[in-house]
């Protein structure tokens, strides 16, 4: 079963400014993060106003997951990317039809 995290967030800066700090903490976690059983990251930002961000990451495993969203270091990235504390929610996989 795979897990999903859905984050949202007012970024800081410019929209611009907040990408190169974004993909800098990708690169930097990803090699983290993928032993831990990440296996997607998809960032997203609001058309009409792009400091809005929604990511959508993939996990192979509540564990792993779990684990990486309470390191105390995942919480100062999310401090230097967005403007406040982003919303943060955990979803399961359902074996509901879709397409």
């Amino acid at each position: 079963m795979n897990y999903i995290t859905v984050v949202r967030g007012k970024l800081k800066g410019s929209p611009k400014e907040a990408q190169k700090g974004h993909d800098a903490t990708v690169e930097k976690l990803s090699a983290m993060t993928r032993p831990m059983g990440a296996i997607g990251h998809k960032p997203h930002l609001n058309p009409k106003d792009p400091t809005e961000f929604l990511a959508i990451d993939t996990w192979n495993n509540l564990e792993g997951l779990q684990k990486f969203m309470s390191d105390p270091n995942v919480a100062a990235a999310f401090g230097q990317l967005f403007d406040g504390m982003p919303d943060i929610s955990i979803w399961a996989e359902s074996d509901w039809a879709s397409f």
